[in-house]
This record gives C-alpha cells, structure tokens and sequence, in this order.
C-alpha cells in the first residue's frame, strides 16, 4: 500500500510540474503577445489628431503645427525657455515625410552627399522630433555653445537631445519627445492653452 501511495504522489508530482510548466509557458506567450499589441499600440499611436495636407513629400516641413500634440507642447516650452534665456532659434525641420527620410538616408550611401541620417526609422516621421539651428545668419550650425546650451534646456523640459548621442552618431540639432516621457515644466512655466 505504501508503495501504490508513493508512485500515485510522484505522479500526481509530475502532473503539477507539468502542469506549472504550461501555466509558465501560457503566460509568457500571453505577454509576449500583449507586449507587441501594446508595443504597436503605442508607436504608432492614432490620436485623432488631424495634420495639414503636405503638398510636397521631399520638402524640408518646419510647422509646428505637423508636430503631434505633446512634441508641439514641448517645442513651445523650448521655445519659451530659449527666448528668455537669450538663445536665438530657428526651427528647421519638424515632420518628415517617409519618402523624405529615406532620401536623407540615401545620401553619402547610393546618392551624392554626405550622410546626414543613420535611419530610415526617425521619430520626425512620427511627428515626435524637430530640429533646430542658430537665428543668425551664418552661425546656423557653426556655434557649439549654442547646440549645448539648447541640449541642456531639452532634458530640463523632458526632451531626448540629440546632443548626448554618441559621438559617432551625435546629432546636435535634434530633439525628440519619446511616447514614454513626459513634459516637465520648470519653476516659472505653465502649460500654454491654445
């Protein structure tokens, strides 16, 4: 009788385990796959916002107005901030069409030109990036001080900037509001209604 209880335990052991081992595999399948829903939820997120028409898809875009909402908030945060503290800036590209972003990726590869992208996938074709220069006529790009000045009101306000990249890859005039960050505003600055 001993016996008999000893292998039905061990097997009604091993059907728990395997049992279990289902159960674990089950649920990380079911988070494999809501991470990739929520994933795709998320990077391409369909706010409902409405855009104006772009006319030309290889044209260089520097309306604010082609930015989703929450990069367009930040934007005229940074704006604010650099204009009380003196930073004269010039907003140079925001949205950026997919035929426009592989073009760009194109230079210095199968086209004539030096590189000026390392993607085909920028956050400019998610309406999330813009790019700034220098407002004075010949400094535009030339000015380092500028770029770091620019760089560090960027991460004050929650803004990823290009600046703190690698070198290799460090793109000065950049600025990206990422969909997991979130606007801060310094002391002195409020959300502007429209």
């Amino acid at each position: 009788m001993e016996v008999k209880n000893r292998i039905i335990r061990r097997r009604e052991k091993k059907k728990r385990a395997a049992r279990l081992k289902f159960l674990g595999i089950l649920g990380i399948l079911v988070l494999f796959i809501l991470s990739i829903w929520v994933r795709s939820f998320i990077m391409h997120e369909d706010s409902g916002e409405t855009y104006p028409p772009v006319s030309d898809p290889m044209a260089r875009i520097d309306s604010i107005d082609q930015l989703n909402e929450k990069t367009r908030e930040a934007l005229l945060l940074f704006l604010e901030i650099a204009e009380d503290e003196g930073l004269p800036v010039l907003v140079t590209e925001t949205y950026r069409t997919q035929e426009r972003q592989e073009y760009l990726y194109s230079l210095g590869r199968t086209a004539e030109g030096s590189i000026v992208t390392w993607t085909t996938e920028s956050e400019h074709t998610k309406r999330r990036a813009f790019d700034i220069a220098k407002n004075v006529r010949g400094e535009e790009y030339s000015d380092p001080e500028f770029f770091r000045k620019a760089a560090e009101i960027g991460a004050r306000i929650g803004l990823e900037a290009g600046y703190y990249w690698d070198q290799g890859r460090q793109d000065r005039p950049h600025f990206q509001m990422n969909w997991y960050d979130r606007i801060l505003y310094p002391e002195g600055y409020e959300k502007q209604e429209p």
